[in-house]
């Protein structure tokens, strides 16, 4: 994982009231998503994306992220919020959308 991704992931503070969460349009709870890129558990965190919202690789590239998850990050209160982008990239380009069971 990129070493950019990272710096981004450790930059959270993991809010017990995730504003970014309520700043999602889908609620994607970007915590979890963290924690396990974090923990280095690309696939896991790849397989709650996809599985939350079946177009994240779309909206991940055509997202407001500035007005939504970011825009809402405690983080930015008082300088730079975390780079969503940066973490939802990794997870969806690093991992595969679940199998569908047969």
């Amino acid at each position: 994982m990129a070493l950019h991704v990272m710096d981004e992931a450790n930059h959270c503070l993991g809010c017990k009231v995730p504003r970014c969460q309520q700043g999602c349009p889908i609620h994607t709870n970007i915590p979890e998503v963290i924690r396990l890129l974090k923990a280095n558990k690309l696939d896991e965190a790849g397989r709650m994306l996809f599985e939350n919202n079946p177009l994240t690789t779309v909206c991940s590239l055509v997202c407001n992220h500035e007005n939504q998850c970011e825009g809402h990050c405690v983080r930015g209160i008082k300088g730079a919020p975390v780079v969503r982008r940066c973490t939802s990239r990794s997870s969806r380009t690093t991992s595969h959308p679940p199998t569908p069971a047969k």
